[in-house]
């Protein structure tokens, strides 16, 4: 079904830049009455949605042929394309899909009762775009290692006894990176709370932006994304630093959001009309792309060393209590908390303080006042600045360690089936040796440990990257017949998530430190997990990029670090197979934010009569970490073999670039 319409109001004037509701007052009031009055007369009678009208037209007038509904399609991408790149600096406004009033009357409600101001040139929309695998995708085959975790007998040395190899594709490498002087020039001109708070840390940004000197500066990384169904977008969290130095020595970390469409390209000044948790029943617009506002604790006078700001976000989305799906943030900050008081003889006490970098949830759409939650001494000014409403997440007893990071975050589907939305988020603490947080989203209690293999506590050196995602969730989306006995041979009470963690090997051979994705796989069997499957390194065919790029591969870091799940989808091919794809983004040189397409890996894992172990009734290895080390060994043979082969590449090049001088 094609949009019922855009509608483009015709002209009045604007009522400020703020898209703030307006506030009570008679005067206000009576004149926003006035415009509004005027603004729904002039749309009505003056509607230019010439284009979407015959559009509409076509898919309801006539048999819609596969043909017809692509041209369709390509007409409503094409209003929205030219509203990017002829309409500078007006509005493209988003209604969610299942928004209960009619298209005619979007306009009308906006104005009238969200008091908004609507430009002429603003283009304003329900949506209906759906899903879609970008048409520009080019795949190469390549093979995925995998370690099982075997039976309680199962030794590391003999790895090649729980081996077994996957044929997957992937595509090239989509380039997400934003243009950082546009970004941090708006940001600076809007100069608002959340910038005058933190600009102190980057006092010659507006020179950087005069002299043209950004890139030596800021960097643009670790972007992490979800697709928004209501809005027909992908909404996606990243990380810009600024640092005196390089990307290796950050001094403050922003974080930035945007929206892409189905082909991930990036629409500018767009407002989604979402849910307003504070008012059930009303919505509020929020905009992007947007610096985040999320509070963070900060002193300038001891900044020399210190790593201020958000470090490592990952966007999800989860089902809230109201039924409707909201993107909700994971992320790792400093802050510090009051841990004494000692009054002194005259009744004046002296506090003292402890930091802690910790895990924090953050709900995008939702805002606190003030970040007493983040810094127990706040000043004045802070008190009544409004950010994104965040929690931290607390281990068991108080756990509050020095440094927190690297939970990797999932979804339990048998949870939300059973109330109806998400109670908790689950989070695998550290991958060897086994440990699951259970983290409630609403109560204010500390987290739970969900499962502990053992006593031994130490993250080691496979880190957490990506979130999990649940692939009994993936199937259930689905009605293929094809599908069916899938699910039917998935035993009852065992859940399958799936996602890419991060080996982090030093001195290896190349390099301070060697990162690369290794693909993993939990499986809940009643109360009990296991790592079902570890691979090895893998980098998909990725190019590497070099750390300094004026010297080689092997000084600094040599990393693809992968940060989110974007989508995992099934479609139909057009033979009528079914093919899975999922796409995840990454991070080279911590100066990207990248995105690649994996072809036929939930196939593979799940379809595929060769590996059918994820559906097996009988599982073993709950308590071993044998697929571990024997993936961890194998990435050290990856990073040699790497070493070598780049060695011999700069050696072969040393001549060619003598003859060239």
């Amino acid at each position: 079904m094609a949009m019922n319409t855009f509608i483009r109001t015709s002209s009045y004037s604007k009522i400020g830049a703020s898209n703030k509701p307006l506030r009570n007052s008679q005067a206000i009031l009576g004149f926003l009455f006035i415009i509004a009055l005027l603004s729904i007369i002039t749309t009505f009678l003056y509607s230019r949605s010439e284009l979407l009208q015959e559009i509409l037209t076509k898919s309801t007038t006539t048999t819609t042929t596969s043909t017809n509904y692509q041209d369709i399609k390509n007409d409503e991408e094409n209003i929205v394309a030219h509203q990017q790149t002829h309409k500078d600096n007006k509005r493209i406004i988003i209604f969610p899909n299942n928004f209960e009033m009619r298209d005619n009357k979007l306009a009308d409600f906006y104005i009238k009762d969200m008091q908004q101001a609507l430009d002429p040139q603003d283009l304003i929309y329900r949506n209906r775009f759906t899903h879609e695998i970008p048409k520009e995708l080019q795949f190469s085959s390549q093979k995925v290692e995998l370690f099982d975790a075997g039976t309680d007998m199962s030794s590391a040395d003999r790895c090649s006894e729980l081996s077994t190899t996957l044929n997957v594709e992937a595509s090239q490498v989509l380039n997400k990176n934003a243009n950082l002087k546009k970004a941090l020039t708006k940001f600076m001109n809007e100069n608002d709370d959340y910038y005058q708070e933190l600009s102190i840390f980057f006092p010659n940004l507006q020179q950087q932006i005069y002299d043209d000197i950004i890139e030596k500066h800021w960097y643009h990384l670790i972007g992490s994304s979800v697709w928004l169904k209501q809005y027909g977008v992908h909404l996606m969290i990243s990380r810009i630093i600024y640092s005196e130095k390089d990307q290796g020595y950050p001094k403050f970390s922003l974080s930035y959001l945007q929206v892409f469409d189905r082909n991930w390209k990036e629409l500018d000044n767009v407002e989604l009309i979402v849910p307003d948790a504070k008012n059930k029943g009303s919505f509020k617009t929020v905009s992007y792309p947007q610096f985040a506002s999320i509070p963070v604790y900060h002193n300038i006078d001891k900044s020399n060393g210190i790593f201020y700001g958000i470090e490592d976000p990952r966007i999800k989305i989860i089902i809230n209590p109201e039924g409707y799906e909201e993107p909700v943030i994971i992320y790792n900050s400093l802050h510090r908390k009051i841990k004494d008081v000692d009054f002194e003889n005259d009744g004046e006490g002296n506090v003292k303080l402890s930091k802690h970098r910790s895990i924090f949830l953050g709900w995008v759409w939702q805002t606190q006042k003030g970040k007493s939650n983040i810094e127990e001494l706040p000043n004045s000014k802070q008190k009544q600045s409004e950010y994104i409403k965040v929690k931290e997440l607390i281990k068991p007893d108080g756990g509050r360690k020095s440094q927190e990071k690297n939970w990797v975050l999932f979804i339990n589907h048998e949870e939300r089936q059973k109330h109806g939305f998400d109670v908790n988020l689950y989070f695998v603490y550290q991958l060897k040796n086994l440990k699951v947080l259970k983290c409630s989203i609403y109560e204010d209690t500390e987290c739970e440990w969900e499962y502990e293999a053992d006593d031994y506590d130490g993250s080691g050196v496979l880190h957490g990257g990506t979130e999990l995602v649940n692939i009994n969730q993936v199937l259930s989306k689905y009605d293929y017949s094809e599908l069916e006995s899938i699910k039917d041979q998935i035993p009852e009470g065992r859940e399958i998530w799936i996602g890419l963690a991060r080996a982090v090997l030093k001195k290896c051979g190349c390099g301070d430190s060697m990162y690369r994705p290794n693909l993993i796989v939990l499986m809940k069997e009643g109360k009990d997990y296991k790592l079902s499957y570890v691979s090895p390194f893998l980098d998909f065919g990725i190019e590497i990029l070099k750390w300094w790029e004026d010297q080689g591969f092997c000084n600094g870091k040599n990393l693809i670090i992968p940060n989110g799940i974007s989508t995992w989808t099934i479609e139909k091919d057009t033979d009528k197979h079914l093919v899975d794809y999922m796409a995840f983004t990454f991070s080279r040189r911590d100066a990207t934010v990248d995105l690649v397409y994996v072809k036929g890996l939930l196939n593979a894992l799940l379809f595929d009569p060769l590996h059918p172990k994820l559906l097996n009734k009988e599982q073993a290895g709950f308590t071993k970490n044998t697929n571990v080390d024997c993936a961890l060994r194998i990435s050290q043979k990856y990073c040699k073999l790497y070493t070598e082969e780049n060695k011999i590449n700069e050696e072969f090049a040393e001549p060619k670039k003598e003859e060239q001088n």
